[in-house]
This record gives structure tokens, C-alpha cells and sequence, in this order.
């Protein structure tokens, strides 16, 4: 059940490692042209060997794949890096993707021929994981994601709750009415330290708050309606809506909490209704998305990983390499999305494309119980992937965020003193430039 939270790099690296990455010596550039390299995390590995083959059969460029487990990924493809090793092409995550722009390892894209246009092809939003503000172009799509509420609309019914929560407050009213009932754990998230910041932002962006101004500044600190958010956020916690163990359970343990009933509400990526529903529980069927996220605003949180090119390829080597950048992160020879299909079908995965969502194959890789619709506008008009998410600071702000909020939730913690100490952790990092 969890090939799909796999697939899209759920389980997230250290981060200490990637924060100490200083300057490398950069190695000569690799002239040769031949089989190009590329690692990628170990989830569906056929699959991506399939669609190198296919990439192979377009371009008569034959690829050698490397995996690397997902728990670790970002430390060890460092230290792959660092250690010399030519890979022309990588996946990574989005948060560290300036970082290895910064240190040499990853090479800009703006000078490749049809760049502008893969760009110009974007959700204008979606574009900001890729281009910075400073107009470097760093990266390309691996998938797509947004954050949505999925519900159990059967169980609402059974407790008189004709509609799912509108807004935070109804998602705590519904809960206590739930738990009344015999729902052992009404709301489940992916509560651990990791992820912890992703629900920051989501929950901040629900109720129309800025994270973020502009220049990176912690806007969120300054609205009152912060404040809200946070103390909603340890009632939930507190009055035991969620389970006690969602601080560390993986998302594993919540699909079978939806599956089985014993949760009703599941706030996570869009895909994770796929997952639900093919966990065949009792309750599996029951289970839907409300594509409006439960907020004054009704805004979420989009989300992707991406793929990379290294610096080390010239010549013909990086011009190939580019090749497999655009067929893996935008369309093949034909014009075709046929990545993001094969990954939509495998997974239920997005990508940043208004095309796709026009594209009949892509459209028909998803399951009937999603509605495309309601998930496209949710994806290009009521969702926000908060650029300052990609500055080379915000890994280690990531880290800040989760042992803060887990020690609010706990009650080791004011809530006023954890918006505060959160807000002074942005500045100093943003300052110190890590």
C-alpha cells in the first residue's frame, strides 16, 4: 500500500548532511558521449526501467539506472557527488535542489534549447519549484501533488454530519461528534517531524495565511489568525482526535485506519486515496476527497519532486542528457506526456502541466472515483507551492519546524512561544544562508 508514498519520496533524508554540504572541487566536465547515468530513489524500479527503455527506442540514448533506498537518498547521492561520480541525471528533493545548483553538483538549465518552453508549459504557480527568483532554471518535474482531506463519507452520514468540514472549526466539531460515537481516531495526518512543516503550510494556507512574504520573511508570525491555527491544531492533539501514536506512525498505519474505520478523516496527498481504496478494507469504498481544503481560503499546499542534471556531462553527453530531462519531465519526440501517464496510472501521480489534464491517456490513467475536474482546479487555482520552500536555508528550517511543533502538540510548549521561536529560526537561517 505504500508503492505510491514510495514512488513520490516520501520517506525524506536526513537533513543535517545536506545542510553541511560546503563547496566541492568541481571534477573535469565528461565529454564522452555513451550510456548516460542516473539514480533515482528505489521505488517502481521496473517501471522506470521501462520508460528508460522507451527514452532508449526514441533517441537511441541507452541509460544505466542506479537506486538508491529511499531512506537516505539525499546523504548518500551528497556523497556520490562529492566522491566524483558522473551522473548526468538524478532525482531529488525539491527543498535541496538550489543547494546542489549552489555547491556544483546539479547545473542550471536556462541555456538548453526548449527550456523556456517546458517552463511556459506550467501551471504559472508550478513554476516557481523550477525557476528561482534570481531566474536560474534548476530543475525539471518529476510529479506533482497536492495536499487534499480525504473523508469517509459513509461514517459522516451513519453520525448525521450531512456534509464534510468547510472549516477548521467544523473539522474539530465533527470530530468530537465522531469520537462520541465510537470513532477510536476521527482525524489521522502524517504528524512526524519530517513532515511536520508540509502542515504548516497547509494549515496556514487554508485560512488564507502568508507564510511567507516575498523575500522569505516569516510572514506568518505577524497575522493573528496564526495564533488560530496553532491552538486548533493542539486541541486536536490534546483532546485525542488523532491517535496518540500520529506523531511517529507512518502513513501505512493511517491507510488502514481509513480502510478499517477507524479513522474518518485522512489529511495527506491527493494520492493517497488510491491507496486507501486499494487497501480493500471494509471501509475502503467509502473513502472520497473533499478538493477544497477545509479553511477560510480553501488553499493547500502543492508539492513535487524533481529531476536534475549533473554538472559534469558536455558536448553531445549533455545535450542527450537534456533529452532524457525533457522526455522524463515533459513530453517525448511525439508530444506526448507519456511519463507523467505512466506514472498517473501506477500511482495516481500529477504533474504541473494544464496539458495533462486535457491529455486523454493521462486522464484515463486515473481511477474513476477521483474527479479530474474539482482535482485540476485544486491543483491550478486553489493550491500555493511557497517558493521560499526551494532557498537553500529552508532544509534546515524543515528540521526546526518539526521538533518545535511536536513539542507544542506535547504541551512541552506554548503555543505563542512556538510561533515566535519558528519565526526567529526563518531569520537566523535565511541570515546565515542555511
Amino acid at each position: 500500500m505504500l508503492r505510491g508514498a514510495l514512488a513520490a519520496g516520501l520517506a525524506v533524508p536526513s537533513v543535517p548532511l545536506l545542510a553541511a554540504c560546503g563547496g566541492a572541487s568541481q571534477p573535469k566536465t565528461n565529454d564522452t558521449p555513451g550510456t548516460l547515468s542516473m539514480t533515482a530513489w528505489e521505488a517502481y524500479p521496473e517501471q522506470i526501467r521501462t520508460l528508460l527503455g522507451a527514452f532508449k527506442d526514441q533517441s537511441g540514448v541507452a541509460v544505466d539506472l542506479s537506486l538508491i533506498p529511499n531512506v537516505g537518498y539525499g546523504p548518500a547521492l551528497q556523497t556520490r557527488l562529492q566522491g566524483g561520480q558522473a551522473i548526468d541525471v538524478f532525482y531529488n528533493f525539491a527543498y535541496a535542489s538550489t543547494k546542489y545548483v549552489d555547491a556544483g553538483w546539479a547545473a542550471t538549465l536556462n541555456k538548453l534549447p526548449g527550456v523556456e518552453e517546458l517552463i511556459d508549459d506550467m501551471f504559472p504557480a508550478s513554476a516557481a519549484r523550477h525557476r528561482l527568483a534570481d531566474g536560474r532554471i534548476i530543475s525539471v518535474p518529476y510529479f506533482s501533488a497536492v495536499h487534499s482531506l480525504m473523508y469517509n463519507q459513509s461514517q459522516l452520514r451513519k453520525n448525521g454530519i450531512s456534509a464534510p468540514p468547510a472549516t477548521k472549526e467544523e473539522v474539530y466539531e465533527q470530530c468530537k461528534k465522531l469520537k462520541a460515537a465510537g470513532v477510536p481516531s476521527p482525524y489521522a495526518a502524517y504528524w512526524t517531524k519530517q513532515f511536520l512543516e508540509e502542515y504548516l503550510l497547509v494549515y496556514l494556507l487554508a485560512d488564507g495565511i502568508t507564510p511567507f512574504d516575498g523575500k522569505g520573511a516569516p510572514a506568518f508570525a505577524d497575522d493573528p489568525r496564526t495564533l488560530e491555527v496553532m491552538e486548533w491544531w493542539k486541541s486536536m492533539y490534546q483532546e485525542g482526535l488523532t491517535s496518540k501514536e500520529v506523531l511517529t506512525a507512518d502513513p501505512g498505519a493511517h491507510v488502514t485506519a481509513m480502510a478499517q474505520g477507524n479513522s474518518t478523516f485522512f489529511e495527506l496527498h491527493h494520492y493517497f486515496l488510491q491507496i486507501v481504496r486499494t487497501a480493500a478494507g471494509p471501509e475502503s469504498k467509502n473513502v472520497t476527497i473533499q478538493y477544497r481544503s477545509p479553511g477560510t481560503s480553501g488553499k493547500t499546499l502543492q508539492i513535487g519532486e524533481v529531476i536534475q542534471l549533473g554538472a559534469k556531462a558536455g558536448g553531445q553527453r549533455a545535450q542527450d542528457a537534456w533529452k532524457l530531462l525533457k522526455f522524463y519531465g515533459w513530453k517525448n519526440e511525439a508530444g506526448a506526456y507519456s511519463t507523467f501517464s505512466s506514472w498517473a496510472k501506477a500511482a495516481a501521480l500529477l504533474g504541473p502541466y494544464p496539458g495533462l489534464f486535457k491529455d486523454k491517456d493521462f486522464l484515463a490513467a486515473f481511477p474513476s472515483y477521483y474527479d479530474m475536474a474539482k482535482l485540476e482546479d485544486s491543483f491550478a487555482n486553489q493550491s500555493d507551492v511557497v517558493p521560499t520552500r526551494v532557498t537553500p536555508w529552508y532544509a534546515s528550517f524543515q528540521v526546526k519546524v518539526g521538533d518545535r511543533i511536536q513539542a507544542m502538540l506535547l504541551g512541552q510548549a506554548g503555543v505563542k512561544d512556538t510561533i515566535s521561536s519558528l519565526a526567529s529560526d526563518a531569520k537566523s537561517l535565511a541570515a546565515a544562508g542555511q
